[in-house]
């Protein structure tokens, strides 16, 4: 596994240890600066597929909730119809 070493000022280094407390207050975790910063590189690997899986998600939602209004509307029309005997 590659290994990738850098270096970080302190001041870098405490904003983002700044941003690894809010993400960890945000989210109910209690992750290491080294563990946020591997998440968020792994989050900006996967971003392209997630993405996609995100549009496939969203369109299959949308289809889903068309078909239930579709189904909403024609109920409300056969009660209306029904109404009138």
């Amino acid at each position: 596994m590659p290994r990738i070493t850098t270096d970080l000022t302190d001041r870098m280094a405490a904003g983002l240890q700044a941003e690894t407390d809010r993400y960890n207050a945000a989210h109910d975790t209690t992750l290491t600066l080294k563990q946020w910063l591997r998440l968020h590189l792994q989050e900006i690997v996967i971003a392209p597929q997630l993405q996609a899986v995100a549009a496939a998600l969203t369109e299959q939602h949308q289809r889903d909730a068309n078909a239930q209004l579709a189904a909403a509307i024609r109920a409300a029309r056969d009660e209306l119809i029904a109404s009138l005997a």
